[in-house]
């Protein structure tokens, strides 16, 4: 740690889980609402470059953010499909290439369209139902600070939690 955390900074004010989803909604930071967080369109940011916060918690953390797209997806092909039986009541003779071809490119755009997006969304989510912890808060700050000294795992070769000269392997701890 580069300096000591105040109890202020500790006890940081969270947002509401409403100002959070808001933020992820329009593709920010849930933490502080800072934008740039992504470097491509497809490629997130592993950590919030106004706060630090990390938005990968845990192995697996964005399985949420698929679910919440494969919904997204879900729900225009629902209303599509919606809209072709509503024309279909109206003109029995309603030609089904139309909305073949529609859907098909709802399944295919719509998952692609909001994906950073419900990787947003899911990080908004994920704060809201469990609230950053100490040590995470202070990784948060260090990294902004510059003091990040904890090797990433697949990054260095190193893994964080194994002294020099121990064996890393799983059956090893």
């Amino acid at each position: 740690m580069a300096e000591d955390l105040t109890a202020d900074q500790a006890l940081e004010k969270v947002a509401p889980w409403d100002v959070m989803l808001k933020r992820g909604l329009r593709k920010r930071c849930p933490r502080c609402g800072s934008g740039h967080l992504y470097t491509s369109w497809f490629r997130m940011k592993d950590r919030c470059p106004g706060c630090g916060f990390k938005f990968d918690r845990e192995p697996g953390f964005f399985i949420g953010a698929y679910f919440i797209n494969f919904v997204i997806a879900e729900g225009f092909m629902f209303v599509m499909l919606m809209v072709y039986i509503a024309a279909l009541n109206r003109d029995s003779g309603t030609s089904q290439v139309g909305p073949i071809v529609l859907g098909l490119t709802f399944a295919i755009v719509c998952p692609l369209v909001f994906y950073p997006f419900a990787r947003t969304i899911w990080s908004a989510i994920d704060l809201a139902m469990s609230p950053l912890e100490l040590d995470e808060i202070i990784a948060a700050r260090d990294h902004l600070s510059g003091a990040d000294t904890v090797p990433t795992p697949g990054r260095t070769g190193t893994h964080p939690e194994v002294e020099p000269g121990q064996d890393a392997s799983p059956g090893a701890r």
